[in-house]
């Protein structure tokens, strides 16, 4: 009896285990980029440090670039993107109004990140700021492989 009681222990222990590491964890931090619906970014917690390139190009010139940024499940207030050059001075900024719930998603249109682009910069870099994160945080490089776009 004893070991029928151990036995069926064990094996509670070790499916609430394997379903557990299925299991997603709560809050946390991340961020998904997309053009035109098209999932072209996503970033979470750790995945954060490590900047990555977002590649423009004139088959983008009527596009929309959308950012959704996560706060610990919940979507950030008082919502900025600002582009910046490789010197980190400010080349465009947006502000955009608080959102209810969960609507995570703030959008710029492609050609406005495109025109920002002078000729001196290779890569610009787009900037994330909110109430939840004053300091901002860098989300990924932004090359324009062709300005006419």
């Amino acid at each position: 009896m004893k070991l029928k009681n151990f036995v069926a222990v064990v094996l509670l222990v070790a499916a609430g285990s394997v379903l557990y590491s299925f299991v997603s964890p709560m809050g946390g931090e991340g961020f998904e980029i997309y053009i035109d619906n098209k999932l072209v970014l996503q970033q979470f917690n750790l995945e954060m440090k490590q900047v990555k390139n977002i590649e423009l190009n004139a088959t983008h010139s009527n596009s929309e670039l959308k950012v959704k940024y996560y706060h610990c499940g919940m979507a950030g207030k008082s919502r900025t993107l600002e582009l910046k050059n490789a010197d980190q001075k400010k080349v465009k900024h947006w502000q955009f109004a608080n959102a209810e719930g969960k609507n995570f998603a703030i959008a710029v249109p492609v050609k406005e990140i495109v025109s920002s682009n002078d000729k001196k910069s290779t890569t610009l870099y787009l900037y994330y700021a909110s109430r939840e994160t004053p300091q901002g945080r860098m989300l990924a490089g932004i090359t324009v492989a062709d300005k006419n776009a």
